[in-house]
């Protein structure tokens, strides 16, 4: 069978690593003949983190969707139109929005350490950070703080792009129109129609719709509505998540 795992409150927490007793058993799916691949709304830059060497060739679905990386290479890019991100730079701009923009693989942004979000960004220092003149690719524009939050969001709805609010952190991601994960994972080329889906959030939705089977870490509404299962987050999460994968493991081999 094969595997897709969100990781931010999902099989990792509070800004941490993913732990050592579930990237072992990933590898013991692995081993025993399933696929493991990972969507996350990091870039697949800030995905390597929380993962280990062992993991650097998988599957890498980031940015929600707007970057691939397969066997340790790039594979896909979804950038927003460069004329359309300069236009929504300017309406974040106009409302004195904090914001990070991530290319391929270097970033930008308008704000400087030590601003709590970029403990998070590039700590491997793998990427460069450079000056929003020079990002070539707009691969994701990540909203952290603006006046009139609910309207700026609003306005950049009438656009064409992609919009997923993160609740736990009360950040804004804008990726170009009909990016997301699911669309990603399709555009792989690999052979992963029949999967198994774990996940927390909105921008997991469109994997959740397709999945053979889900299951919902947490309690987000919309994705209670159709998951197969729920976890919930607590002190026996981990092992909890290992359990609910030995169980699929036999039952989907």
């Amino acid at each position: 069978m094969n595997f897709i795992f969100d990781m931010d409150g999902t099989i990792c927490f509070n800004g941490q690593p993913i732990s050592k007793n579930i990237l072992h058993f990933l590898l013991e799916l692995q081993e025993s003949g399933h696929f493991v691949g990972f969507a996350s709304a990091r870039p697949c830059r800030d995905m390597l983190p929380v993962l280990d060497d062992r993991f650097e060739d998988h599957l890498l679905i980031g940015a929600n969707g707007a970057m691939t990386y397969y066997e340790g290479r790039p594979h896909h890019f979804s950038p927003i139109p460069t004329g359309l991100a300069e236009e929504i730079i300017h309406i974040l701009d106009d409302y004195h929005a904090e914001y990070l923009i991530d290319d391929k693989w270097n970033y930008a942004c308008n704000f400087e350490p030590p601003h709590p979000f970029l403990k998070n960004v590039d700590p491997l220092k793998l990427a460069n950070r450079v000056e929003i003149g020079q990002i070539q690719s707009f691969i994701k524009i990540v909203v952290l703080s603006c006046n009139h939050f609910a309207e700026l969001a609003e306005r950049i709805k009438q656009l064409d792009v992609t919009i997923h609010y993160h609740s736990a952190e009360g950040i804004l991601d804008i990726t170009y129109k009909d990016v997301n994960k699911m669309a990603a994972l399709e555009q792989s080329g690999l052979p992963l129609e029949t999967f198994i889906c774990f996940g927390n959030d909105m921008n997991d939705l469109p994997l959740f719709k397709k999945a053979h089977h889900s299951v919902l870490i947490g309690e987000y509404e919309p994705l209670l509505m159709i998951a197969k299962e729920r976890l919930l987050v607590d002190e026996q999460i981990e092992k909890n998540i290992i359990a609910k994968l030995q169980e699929l493991s036999i039952a989907f081999t």
